[in-house]
């Protein structure tokens, strides 16, 4: 069967390999006699698979010990290990047969929990309280109350003979009648004997029956129970119905005739007890043979093996199982596993061929099944010049230009291009990059300790780095466009949000800054005529202190590095927009031994990129 294919090739492999691992680690520590296969595999296993494998044990030591001798002709190893597959092959048929009792993909079969613990609802009754079809009969007993010119109370029992003796008044013959019968009766007799007397008349307690109960019953036997005892209340008593017994066929006998064919379906699933005649001494109850049985799972309302009489169909057995769950919807068929002794095939069968699909012995239907499983919202918060601001919920697949739209697009005065966007896993990553960073530059020091040169290398060296560690802000901007005419004519640059992304929109600013090396650093009005010379020459120029570096970061974020020859081109293609930052960082060549490029550099990187992020939060 296809589901157990991948299932029979890994056992047998792994069994096998138990049985020689298992083996060599016995004689390896020089033990005379091992367990072949493992504890924890031997627990896993049914007792009646435990038993066989262990009455094997000691004759498949002899042989496993012969294969792994050395002197051991080829001949020989291959008949031990024919011996050996033959036995995994019964091993494996076994467990299998035992998959199958458990029913498909561990699903139990239905009604079995009806009778798995006693019930107080099945149970007989010793006072009665029951309805006027009960039939009366040896051995109840009555309360008859007499009201009027005499003040009496009586305790009557049905005689043997079936009579009900009452005093002073008459006998009367009620065996055999239903409780408001044998009321009536009496009160035609109390009426035509006794004038002026009124009376109560009142079942106070229940004989004792004994029936027969044989067939697909756990504990089959002559039973007494009680005179109000149903079918339900019997098949308890015996313990419920075994496994090769039937819920859909349960005879009731009187007299050598069927009085009776309940299903108990009919009660289990429809709730529908139409059988009200209780049973009476000399009644056999037996449980026919189960019909075929079949496993239902995935969206049904109560997947289980359910058994199937010859004449019902696929329809039948969906509604026996509840119907279709929620999670069937946008289905529209069920696939069915039909296998024989040769061969197994899988069909599906759409909803409208469910009620002409017949069932065979050993079909198995599966119901396809969406579940929506229960998981985090994931959540964005957009800040800044959009019409509704805050934070919104969204479902995996949706991108940036589904929110800013959400959020009511942006307002007048928002700049788009110094839009920004920080994501919680691009923090871990630039952590991570700075750590590898600070571990390859402390491992460069550590390396360079009696090399020529190292004399410079001091303690403030380590402090800049582990200052430059300790003041670190990582902000986990990712650079995007949030233009949204050009998302939607090019929807592969619309950026998939994740969960807590933070997006802020920040106002238009007409601003554009420069720090460091300059005569006089200073934020300026931004001129659509200047270029960078014009910026530079406004903050009185460079000192002499200053790199040959200029660091431009753009207001999406993005930094440029240019040498000081781009600076002073009569044509610089060198961009700058409101919002932009122009750093001019100081060349102080070479600290303590480090050289510049690997220590310096990576400070003013993040001193600048924290900055742009800093403005753009900013406004």
């Amino acid at each position: 069967m296809f589901q157990f294919k991948y299932l029979e090739k890994k056992t047998i492999f792994s069994v096998f390999m138990l049985l020689s691992i298992s083996f060599m680690s016995s004689h390896s520590h020089g033990q005379a006699e091992g367990t072949i296969l493992s504890e924890d595999f031997l627990e896993g296993l049914s007792p009646s698979l435990r038993d066989q494998i262990d009455s094997d044990n000691n004759a498949d030591d002899d042989k496993l010990d012969k294969l792994f001798r050395s002197e051991t002709s080829v001949q020989k190893n291959k008949e031990i290990l024919r011996n050996l597959s033959q036995k995994l092959e019964f091993l494996e048929e076994r467990m299998l047969e035992e998959d199958l009792k458990n029913g498909f993909i561990g699903l139990k079969r239905f009604g079995d929990s009806f009778f798995s613990s006693i019930q107080s609802s099945f149970m007989p009754v010793n006072i009665p309280n029951l309805d006027n079809k009960y039939i009366v009969d040896v051995g109840d007993k009555f309360l008859l109350n007499l009201i009027g010119r005499v003040s009496e109370q009586h305790e009557l029992t049905i005689q043997r003979d079936g009579s009900l003796v009452i005093p002073d008044i008459g006998k009367i013959y009620i065996a055999g009648q239903s409780l408001q019968t044998a009321n009536e009766l009496v009160s035609s007799l109390i009426d035509s004997t006794s004038l002026g007397i009124n009376y109560t008349l009142t079942l106070s307690e229940l004989r004792d029956i004994q029936v027969l109960m044989l067939g697909g019953i756990e504990s089959p036997g002559i039973y007494t129970l009680s005179g109000g005892s149903s079918i339900l209340s019997a098949l308890n008593v015996a313990g419920g119905i075994k496994e090769n017994g039937s819920y859909r066929r349960v005879e009731v006998r009187r007299n050598g005739e069927i009085l009776k064919i309940i299903d108990l379906y009919d009660i289990f699933i429809l709730g529908k007890f139409d059988f009200y005649g209780t049973l009476r001494s000399g009644d056999s109850i037996f449980v026919a043979p189960s019909s075929i049985q079949i496993p239902i799972s995935g969206a049904v309302n109560n997947p289980a093996i359910y058994e199937a009489l010859p004449d019902e169909s696929l329809h039948d057995l969906i509604n026996f199982a509840g119907g279709f769950s929620e999670s069937f919807a946008g289905f529209n068929s069920v696939m069915v596993k039909r296998a024989d002794l040769a061969s197994e095939e899988l069909l599906e069968v759409p909803i409208d061929s469910h009620q002409g699909f017949k069932l065979n012995a050993r079909d198995a239907v599966m119901v396809p099944s969406f579940e929506s499983l229960t998981e985090k919202l994931m959540t964005v918060n957009i800040s800044g010049m959009v019409n509704r601001p805050g934070k919104y919920y969204f479902l995996e697949g949706e991108k940036l230009s589904d929110i800013i739209i959400r959020a009511g697009g942006y307002k007048n005065n928002a700049y788009v291009y110094g839009g920004a966007l920080f994501r919680k896993n691009v923090i871990d990553k630039e952590k991570l990059y700075a750590e590898i960073n600070y571990s390859d530059t402390i491992n460069y020091i550590v390396s360079s300790f009696g090399q020529p040169g190292a004399s410079d290398i001091n303690s403030k060296s380590l402090e800049l780095l582990i200052e430059e560690i300790r003041s670190k802000q990582y902000k986990g901007r990712v650079i995007v466009n949030f233009d949204l005419e050009d998302l939607r004519e090019n929807p592969a640059n619309d950026l998939l949000l994740e969960d807590e992304d933070e997006i802020h929109i920040p106002a238009l600013q007409k601003v554009v800054y420069l720090f460091g090396e300059f005569n006089t650093p200073i934020n300026l009005t931004y001129n659509s005529t200047y270029n960078i010379k014009d910026y530079l020459k406004l903050a009185g120029g460079l000192k002499k202190s200053a790199s040959e570096k200029l660091i431009v970061i753009d207001p999406d974020g993005r930094a440029n590095v240019y040498q000081q020859a781009q600076f002073f081109m009569s044509k610089s293609s060198i961009e700058i927009y409101p919002g932009s930052i122009i750093y001019a960082p100081r060349d102080v060549g070479k600290l303590s031994g480090i050289v510049y490029a690997s220590t310096l550099s990576p400070i003013l990187s993040s001193l600048a990129i924290s900055i742009a992020s800093l403005n753009s939060i900013s406004n």
